[in-house]
């Protein structure tokens, strides 16, 4: 009988065969999740708590206060008020299916229509889920946006009026035809690409509903982000639904059955495990559509 053969001398390769192919997306899945930070509202919201998935944590909802003293006099006691809170992971996929043919292709603009189509996809799903008012969150699927349930302000000083966020460190967020429609020659300084106003830094997402102006103070914002990875696949199978895609079409109600390697198909998958919760009452605050 012959020797067992080891895997590292299959194909005359080396015992890290395929460490490329990882090395190489690895790179892939940073960069492309690079740029949907780039993108996205909660990307480009500095000051976020950020905290891990899957982990109890500790949160000071009331804080001590300091107190001037008279010489000779009792130092008064300040109690802190504590909570815990645990964000479980959630997790938010793009999947494309695109042809051998496109993804080999030596034409630069290829790879450039699929990363860019993935991008948009992932921040989509992501800026809709967070700032959407009307995202009441999925149970064990996607969490509820951090306006949910809020009552919303009357007009844009009231909403100033009412915030029990730092206004030193909030960021508005609007859509931005809504910012282009507040550019004006006393408020020069936002636009439909953000800016600023009252002095406080402006995010622009077309994915926030147009009239709604939402103000959040990150700090009092849980971020959980767990594992990000962009796969591919030229053998799965997928289960391709009949009707369009809804958020609680969760257990497969397709009927047909497309396997890529027959198809001559390739599977790209982008998979990023996150989750969110306002961790401290009052820090986010908005204007409905409907308001003045």
């Amino acid at each position: 009988m012959k020797d067992a053969i080891g895997a590292g001398q299959l194909g005359g390769g080396s015992g890290t065969w395929g460490s490329e192919l990882a090395g190489d997306l690895a790179t892939a899945s940073m960069e492309f999740f690079n740029l949907v930070a780039e993108r996205s509202i909660i990307g480009r919201m500095a000051g976020l708590r950020r905290m891990p998935l899957l982990t109890r944590a500790i949160s000071v909802i009331g804080g001590s206060t300091a107190h001037w003293v008279g010489e000779g006099k009792p130092k008064p006691v300040s109690a802190m008020i504590f909570g815990d809170s645990l964000l479980p992971s959630r997790k938010v996929i793009a999947l494309s299916i695109v042809t051998r043919e496109l993804l080999e292709s030596s034409d630069p603009a290829a790879e450039s229509v699929i990363r860019t189509d993935l991008v948009r996809a992932m921040t989509d799903a992501l800026d809709g889920a967070f700032i959407d008012p009307a995202n009441a969150g999925v149970a064990d699927v996607m969490p509820a946006s951090v306006v949910n349930g809020l009552t919303p302000s009357a007009d844009l000083p009231g909403l100033v009026a009412d915030f029990g966020g730092d206004l030193g460190s909030a960021v508005f967020v609007m859509n931005p035809a809504t910012a282009a429609g507040l550019s004006s020659a006393d408020r020069p300084n936002i636009g439909a690409r953000g800016g600023e106003m009252l002095g406080v830094p402006t995010i622009c997402s077309r994915n926030v509903p147009e009239g709604v102006i939402v103000l959040v103070d990150p700090s009092g914002v849980a971020l959980g982000e767990g594992t990000a990875a962009v796969s591919i696949s030229t053998s799965a199978s997928v289960e391709m639904l009949d009707s369009s895609l809804q958020q609680d079409a969760t257990d497969g109600t397709g009927t047909t059955m497309v396997n890529s390697w027959q198809a001559n198909a390739v599977g790209i998958l982008a998979e990023r495990a996150i989750n969110w919760q306002v961790a401290r009452p009052g820090s986010v605050g908005f204007i409905a559509a409907s308001s003045g």
